[in-house]
């Protein structure tokens, strides 16, 4: 929708309180798909490029490690927490059980902390989400 447009009458409150809310939500979804994306969407190229390098790197090095993937079945909160974390991260996390990684060895000496790059990954994906949404309502630039 053009602002022009808008200005000029030619499109009623409802249309463009839509298109916004389409244009937010689509941003929103996106940048949660592919790390960076709903930054690149809303003309912030530079800043969507930085954030998808460094939570791919993240989320790459979690499975270098050897980082273990968590299931929602285990009864534990921090084990449901660990396991929203890394669904946070979007197709990466589909990507990598894809090519069937489905977890790390446990035993690896550095398993633990592949989990928490896969889980900080994760984490900050959603901060990225969140900022989006600031930059798609006005509220940031």
């Amino acid at each position: 929708m053009n602002k022009k447009a808008a200005q000029a009458g030619e499109l009623e409150t409802g249309d463009l309180a839509r298109a916004t809310t389409e244009r937010l939500l689509g941003a929103c979804v996106a940048a949660w798909l592919v790390p960076g994306l709903g930054h690149f969407v809303l003309g912030k190229k530079w800043r969507g490029l930085i954030l998808f390098l460094a939570i791919v790197a993240m989320f790459l090095f979690g499975l270098a490690m050897q980082g273990e993937f968590f299931t929602l079945g285990s009864g534990s909160y921090l084990e449901t927490l660990g396991y929203v974390g890394i669904w946070g991260a979007g197709l990466p996390r589909w990507f990598a059980s894809f090519f069937s990684y489905s977890g790390g060895d446990p035993f690896f000496p550095s398993a633990d902390y592949g989990t928490a790059f896969l889980i900080s990954a994760g984490m900050l994906n959603v901060l990225t989400v969140f900022d989006v949404f600031d930059i798609a309502k006005g509220r940031k630039h």
